[in-house]
């Protein structure tokens, strides 16, 4: 055999043993689809801060637009905002998004 074949074998060998070998590797792990229930919230005042088992989620505006998946199950919420009496819910989650409204009062001065 001549060393110009010889090396085109050894190239042909060489690829087809990488093929064979990635052909049983792993692909990478994709990340799990979003729980399909959550809560969105509407109300005011749109700066209200909104906290989800003592974690704070965001405000009333930014989780009217975003809503907070969740897996299924009963969530304590609390909304505050200063000078409003803070509003305070147990809320259960199932497998659809639920809108929350909270109308924060005001505290009378």
């Amino acid at each position: 055999m001549t060393t110009t074949r010889r090396a085109r074998t050894l190239g042909a060998v060489a690829t087809a043993t990488a093929l064979l070998w990635c052909a049983g590797c792993p692909t990478a792990p994709q990340a799990p689809p979003p729980p399909p229930g959550g809560l969105a919230f509407a109300g005011g005042p749109a700066e209200a801060l909104v906290t989800v088992n003592e974690s704070l989620a965001g405000t009333l505006a930014q989780l009217a637009q975003n809503p907070i998946h969740l897996q299924a199950g009963t969530y304590r919420v609390q909304v505050t905002a200063p000078g409003h009496f803070p509003w305070y819910g147990e809320i259960a989650v199932g497998e659809t998004v639920e809108t929350v409204t909270v109308e924060l009062r005001p505290v009378p001065e």
